[in-house]
Formats: structure tokens, C-alpha cells, sequence
């Protein structure tokens, strides 16, 4: 049996970016994972030529990982429009970036979305994370995105039409009860930056980071049982001797001291085919209605071609929670919100599939930018990575798998 250096459970962004920083140090690595294909979250399938993401996700330019470690012409990315077309059913009302677009400076002054009051201050909240770094932002003072919102002074209305369905969708909870400083960080992003589709699909962003490495050997379609100190024990009562091991994964049920269980926010998401209209532009639809069912609408073919057939729509659309329907209820549901704005072409949306992710996001009490790379040791010879140990993004899960591997290249420095 093949003898390495160290062993990463997990195949998705952490444990690739860890495997890409051992790899630079001359490590003999070997990547575990029980999925058939790498990329953990970032997951894409192919339905009668559309192609559909697990969960609607975006990449965002702005994420310092990003521009580190990933070739954004490469992937062949397209971006969404700045701003955001919000509706609930009587009205709609188009949010336009005046600071990428000078000619939408007067529509928005009057827009309903909020008073000039709230345009001030989002101009001012905009100004002030422009100028602070990812650090510097974390170090603000915690307290929820709501109770934040409101001690800023913006008013209820454009935080009922805006920031709660916005932020909502990028959170998957819709009391945005999530950390302020997560809140800021991703305003930053947003500010900085373009919210992107890759050609081929959100995976497409972990076949690149696989590509990256030239010498780390993979086992997919290999499930972990347990890991102990030194040993990795398959499902199969197969076993491997590794001295240095990183968890990439939810540790949780692999690894048996563990007490605490991550907490994780859930998604339900469904792809529509469907004809042009009112939704099928590049911007994200938001929905402000009452008890509305519907978070966001994307038409994600208007951005990136390739995710439909030729000459056909694929929308995205997120819901705010599980209502507990068949996928036949679910979609004479939607389709009857979005009826008032679709009206007859309602009749040319067809449902295609659902996606429930479970595990979509972690749910983190104290969030951070970044803790020194010794804390990502757990126990002698084992290390964790992914984003639940920072802050739940692509950009906190890439950060912790280098976190990670610089403790563990630390380690065997000393051995």
C-alpha cells in the first residue's frame, strides 16, 4: 500500500485548496471522497440538454480566494446585471447601480424601493466597506443583519422590499438573524465585484482547482466510517495508515470525540423552462410579497447561454421555505405568484426538476475572517477544514483548506 504524507477526506473546495498547498510543498497526498466527482456544494447535473446547479449559486469576483486561486477567463464566466427587479405580484420595481450606471441616478432617487433617506445610507454603507479591508470588517461590532439594518436607520419598507429577500436568498434564512459582519462582508463583495455564472456549471469551479494539481491521487466513490489517530476507516472495514489527516467534511459523524453538531440552512429550489418576459432578464428577481412562497427568480440562460437548450429559458427559482408539496403542487404554486406578472405565458412554464439541499449552508454563531492556521488542528496529526470554521462562503471554505494544510506542512516540518 501506497505510503503519504497526509490523507484530506473530503473532495470539495477546502479539501481541494488544501491538497493544491501540500502538493506545492512536494507532499504525497491522497483525496478521499464518497461522491463520484469532486467539488462537495458545488454540484452541477445535465437534464435533456439544461444544466442545473445544487442550490442557486453564484461566484463572486470580488472573494480575495477567488482571485487567488481560480482562472475566471477560463471558466468562460458570465456575469448577472448589478441591481435587482423586486415584485410582489401588484407592482415591480427595477434596483439599478448608480455607481456602475450614471443614467440610473435619477430613476433611483424616486425609486419605491426606499426613501432618499435609505439611498443615502446605502450609499454611505457602501462608501464605508469599500474602504475597510475583510478583517477590518469582522472586527465590527456582532449583532444580527436585522437588528444592524435597523441601528443604521434604514427604514422598514426597503428592508422588507430589499435587503430581507436579497440577503435572504444569499443567507437561506429570511429573519436575517445572520452575523452583521457576514452581512458587510458580502455587501463588500457585492460592491467590489460581479456575481458570475461559469459556462459549465457552479462544479466547474472544483474541476478547475482538481486540474491544479498534478500529483495528488484521489479515491472517489469511497465513503469514510471513522477516523482515529493515524487511520482512516472505510465503510468496507478497509483501512489506510495516515499519520497526517485532514477532515474536509462535516467531522461530525466520522470522528467519534466530536460532541457538537453542525447546524446547517436548507434550501429548496426548483428549474423552470419557460418562455421570455418579465424574468428573463440578467438581473435576479426578488419577490416582497406577504407570505410569499418565492425568494428570487433567475433567468440563468439570459447570463450563461450554455445552462439551456438553444432558443429555450432556464429560470432558477429559490423558494423561502419547504411547504411540504408534491412537485406537481409546487408548481401550480409558483406558477400561480408569478402569474400576475407572467400572466398567459404562465401556460408556457413547465416544471423540470427540484433540488432540496439540505446541507446548504452552515449555520455559525461567532463568524470570523480568519484565525491562526495552529486552531485548524484538532488533535495531534488531524486538522479540519471548510467554511463552518470561519464564515459560511466560498471564500471562507477555500481560506480554511489553506488554513489547514499550513498547520499540517507545519507539523511535518517538525516530524
Amino acid at each position: 500500500m501506497a505510503n503519504y504524507d497526509a490523507v484530506i477526506v473530503g473532495a470539495g473546495v477546502s479539501g481541494l485548496i488544501a491538497a493544491k498547498e501540500l502538493e506545492s510543498y512536494k507532499l504525497k497526498t491522497l483525496v478521499i471522497d464518497a461522491a463520484p466527482q469532486v467539488g462537495g456544494r458545488l454540484k452541477s447535473d445535465q437534464l435533456d440538454g439544461y444544466l442545473m446547479d445544487h442550490g442557486f449559486q453564484v461566484l463572486l469576483s470580488a472573494y480575495p480566494m477567488v482571485k487567488k486561486h481560480l482562472d475566471l477567463k477560463a471558466l468562460k464566466t458570465k456575469a448577472f446585471s448589478p441591481g435587482a427587479f423586486l415584485f410582489n405580484g401588484k407592482e415591480s420595481i427595477l434596483v439599478q447601480d448608480v455607481n456602475r450606471n450614471s443614467l440610473a441616478l435619477i430613476p433611483m432617487i424616486f425609486s419605491a424601493v426606499g426613501s432618499i433617506s435609505d439611498k443615502l445610507k446605502m450609499a454611505k454603507l457602501r462608501k464605508q466597506v469599500m474602504a475597510q479591508s475583510p478583517a477590518e470588517i469582522y472586527d465590527e461590532k456582532d449583532q444580527s443583519t436585522m437588528a444592524f439594518l435597523k441601528d443604521y436607520g434604514f427604514s422598514k419598507r426597503i428592508i422588507e422590499r430589499f435587503f430581507q429577500p436579497f440577503f435572504g436568498g444569499i443567507f437561506l434564512e429570511f429573519e436575517l438573524e445572520t452575523s452583521s459582519r457576514q452581512f458587510l462582508f458580502i455587501f463588500k463583495m457585492f460592491a467590489e465585484g460581479d456575481a458570475l455564472l461559469p459556462e459549465k456549471g457552479i462544479e466547474a469551479v472544483a474541476q478547475q482547482l482538481k486540474s491544479q494539481l498534478e500529483k495528488t491521487e484521489f479515491r472517489l466513490n469511497t465513503k469514510v466510517k471513522e477516523i482515529k489517530q493515524g487511520k482512516v476507516i472505510f465503510e468496507d472495514g478497509d483501512e489506510i495508515e495516515a499519520q497526517q489527516i485532514i477532515v474536509a467534511t462535516d467531522p461530525q459523524e466520522l470522528i467519534p470525540q466530536l460532541e457538537d453538531s453542525l447546524d446547517w440552512n436548507q434550501t429548496l429550489q426548483l428549474y423552470f423552462e419557460g418562455s421570455k418576459g418579465p424574468f428573463s432578464k440578467k438581473l435576479i428577481s426578488l419577490s416582497y410579497a406577504k407570505n410569499a412562497l418565492i425568494n428570487n427568480v433567475a433567468c440563468l440562460s439570459a447570463v450563461q447561454s450554455a445552462y439551456a437548450k438553444s432558443g429555450k429559458q432556464l429560470y432558477s427559482i429559490s423558494l423561502r421555505r419547504d411547504p411540504g408539496l408534491s412537485e406537481n403542487e409546487l408548481e401550480a404554486a409558483v406558477l400561480k405568484e408569478l402569474y400576475p406578472l407572467l400572466g398567459l405565458k404562465s401556460k408556457g412554464w413547465k416544471l423540470l426538476r427540484s433540488f432540496k439541499v439540505k446541507k446548504a449552508l452552515p449555520r455559525i454563531d461567532q463568524v470570523v475572517y480568519e484565525r491562526p492556521f495552529e486552531e485548524s488542528r484538532l488533535m495531534e496529526g488531524i486538522y479540519l477544514a471548510g467554511d463552518f470554521l470561519l464564515n459560511p462562503s466560498l471564500n471562507g471554505a477555500m481560506l480554511s483548506g489553506e488554513l489547514a494544510a499550513k498547520a499540517l506542512i507545519l507539523n511535518h516540518q517538525k516530524s
